[in-house]
């Protein structure tokens, strides 16, 4: 890992894309492993980009590695930075080099939250979900998610994808311990894919 990767702070970014190729934008990012967000309101017949020209895309530890792909990717054409005072200093050769971090773009402050509101008005301008929206909707495929059913709440399960807007696709895993002469040993016995109510999902938080 590079310095100037070591340098990235955790969380939401802003990237500016090509316009009319935000959504295949996410596609690239996703498809390289990003987790990206271009919220879609429906308009007509169609859905079209909230914030046209514009998407997200969340950075995180194991991500950073790859974060020279971002601006690569097709469709995209720059992570957008907000340190203007620090690229005019660098660029009149007035900024110092142990400053030189500050060239690398920045987080949106409290992205998360900023997410979690965008994704409840879209959701509700597209009249596709109640007033209780879960905190977080946005499962990538693969991904570590509790149940909360009775039935499912105690075994592993992983997203798989979505259906559409309200429902998704999961892995149950039922696993049984099994006595060897090494001890006690967790061996999975089955695999069962079921269709869930998004609402009823969560995310297993990732160590930082």
């Amino acid at each position: 890992m590079s310095s100037s990767e070591a340098a990235l702070k955790h969380g939401w970014y802003l990237l500016k894309a090509k316009y009319r190729e935000e959504v295949r934008a996410q596609d690239n990012l996703e498809h390289q492993g990003f987790e990206a967000y271009c919220p879609l309101i429906q308009e007509k017949s169609t859905r079209v980009p909230l914030f046209p020209g514009y998407l997200f895309i969340r950075l995180s530890r194991k991500d950073l590695p790859s974060y020279h792909k971002i601006r690569s990717t097709r469709g995209i054409t720059q992570v957008v930075r907000f340190n203007k005072i620090s690229h005019k200093l660098y660029n009149e050769g007035r900024l110092p080099k142990g400053d030189l971090g500050k060239l690398l773009p920045s987080p949106i402050p409290g992205g998360d939250q900023l997410i979690d509101q965008i994704e409840a008005f879209v959701w509700k301008y597209n009249g596709c979900i109640p007033d209780d929206k879960p905190v977080s909707i946005r499962f990538r495929e693969g991904e570590s998610v509790l149940y909360d059913n009775p039935l499912f709440r105690h075994l592993e399960s992983t997203f798989v994808k979505g259906v559409n807007m309200d429902r998704g696709i999961i892995l149950i895993q039922f696993i049984e311990s099994l006595r060897t002469d090494e001890g006690i040993e967790e061996q999975v016995v089955a695999r069962r894919e079921i269709e869930v109510p998004l609402k009823d999902l969560q995310k297993v938080s990732e160590e930082c």
